[in-house]
């Protein structure tokens, strides 16, 4: 899902340079939760390395550890938007697990492979740290909304 979300940013990317570039802003969201907004003509690249994504500028600062990309029309056109991605980090996890995509106040349930639910958190804005420290080695599964990803506890 990540990747197709990276791809369909990638093609308006390709087709903002085509078009009027300046009627789109890319929306970034970096690991830590900051949210920075840029004119899509002013994107030079997006390079993927190492599971980490830098987003390269035409002039100024690189946008670097970037987990997600939205691009938005400021013309005042409606389009559409994509759901936001859930995930985690880092995976596998020793001390604190990070969820990012989840809407405020939405709940997080924690299990095991078996299905006991573990623990319940509710969401926190832009990211929420869940303390798993206390967790044995081991798979776990993380449930929020329709959305379940495994995880690895050290």
């Amino acid at each position: 899902m990540i990747k197709k979300i990276f791809l369909f940013g990638l093609v308006l990317l390709a087709a903002g340079q085509f078009l009027v570039a300046q009627s789109f802003k890319m929306i970034t969201l970096s690991a830590d939760g900051e949210e920075k907004s840029y004119i899509l003509s002013d994107v030079q690249k997006i390079v993927f390395d190492n599971n980490t994504m830098t987003v390269k500028m035409k002039a100024g600062d690189d946008a670097t550890n970037i987990t997600r990309i939205s691009f938005e029309d400021i013309t005042g056109i409606e389009t559409q938007k994509a759901e936001p991605s859930v995930f985690v980090f880092p995976n596998p996890v020793k001390e604190t697990l990070t969820v990012n995509g989840v809407k405020k106040d939405a709940v997080i349930n924690l299990y095991s492979l078996a299905g006991t639910l573990i623990k319940t958190v509710p969401a926190q804005e832009n990211a929420t740290n869940i303390d798993v420290s206390s967790l044995k080695q081991g798979i776990y599964l993380l449930r929020a909304g329709e959305k379940t990803i495994k995880f690895i506890k050290q």
